[in-house]
């Protein structure tokens, strides 16, 4: 091995980076590989919206409910293809993961004022309020030297919350916005949103437990002993890089978007372009499968398919930058 830890994350995105910090915190040896060029992952493009029920601060504002509350409304969304022992634990364990990353890693969670759930009121077990949580502003000065290395979004409003954004129209009313104090935070790169939310993990992992991250380091093959995941393969500047994992790899991943084959395969459509990072591209499934493990596959209505477009000449890590055409949404258009 070039490398050796205890457990391995692979991605470093919400969930790469929430399982390095719980493992380090047990006591744990870890490191973080990343394929793209700096941290964050889908999620730091992202609105940063966390959906937890039952989360606490829920409860703080005496809204509490009772743990499993949710499950209704999670099976009206999969339409009966979910799994019922892997939703029971999503329920019961998303509160814990929340209040977990407040009070052990610095997270500064607020709920979402007057953002009910989408299919409320129509849906069963649906509220009009506090299951949604975002970050408060994070200043990223914090970050010291990862900074620069941190994604931010093309996407998302940059330096403000929902909260701001709601008070001024949302987006459909971007001509009554306060860009005096949108500029004034961006340029003392004050991050909300997504970018905001993964600076947070950034800070807790790389910072405050010094987990070390390989950037441009994509894992490449999974190894295998004795029908066991004991490491990875990975190429790190051109070579080949070795990383022995004791007690586990943790595929972060996110899904299959700049992939054309596997999008055509499980979403059924003859083309897809996506808002998102290109080196998403099915890393997860691929590493998987070849090591031998299943993955389920779900019909394809899905939850965010937005119109969109490429303006000519923008780009993203090299590649086409797809931005998505919120127009479309709007009265009359």
């Amino acid at each position: 091995w070039d490398l050796e830890v205890d457990v391995l994350s692979v991605g470093s995105g919400l969930g790469g980076l929430t399982s390095a910090i719980v493992a380090h915190d047990c006591g744990k040896k870890v490191a973080v590989l990343e394929k793209a060029p700096k941290l964050g992952g889908v999620c730091a493009y992202s609105g940063g919206e966390v959906f937890v029920p039952g989360n606490h601060k829920m409860r703080e504002e005496g809204v509490a409910e009772v743990e499993g509350a949710g499950q209704p409304y999670f099976q009206f969304l999969s339409g009966g293809y979910n799994d019922k022992e892997l939703l029971a634990k999503l329920l019961r364990v998303g509160p814990e993961a929340a209040q977990y990353l407040e009070e052990k890693a610095g997270l500064k969670w607020k709920i979402i004022k007057n953002f009910p759930d989408y299919h409320h009121p129509h849906a069963p077990g649906t509220l009009e309020h506090g299951r949604y949580l975002e970050v408060e502003i994070f200043d990223g000065k914090d970050l010291g030297e990862w900074q620069p290395k941190v994604y931010s979004s093309p996407h998302m409003p940059l330096g403000i919350t929902h909260d701001e954004l709601f008070s001024w129209g949302g987006l459909a009313n971007i001509l009554l916005w306060d860009f005096n104090l949108m500029g004034t935070r961006i340029m003392a790169d004050q991050r909300g949103f997504g970018p905001g939310m993964m600076a947070y993990f950034v800070k807790a992992a790389m910072i405050d437990r010094e987990i070390p991250a390989y950037l441009n380091c994509p894992a490449v093959e999974l190894v295998v002993e004795g029908g066991r995941v004991i490491g990875v393969k990975a190429n790190k500047d051109g070579e080949d890089f070795f990383v022995g994992a004791k007690e586990g790899v943790i595929l972060g991943i996110g899904g299959y978007d700049w992939n054309q084959e596997l999008a055509k395969y499980f979403e059924h459509l003859p083309e897809w372009q996506s808002m998102c990072l290109p080196h998403i591209d099915g890393d997860n499934i691929r590493l998987g499968s070849d090591a031998g493990a299943g993955h389920a596959g779900v019909p394809s209505f899905n939850l965010a398919m937005f119109f969109g477009f490429n303006i000519p000449g923008e780009e993203h890590d090299g590649k086409p930058l797809w931005r998505a055409s919120w127009e479309g949404g709007y009265p009359h258009a």
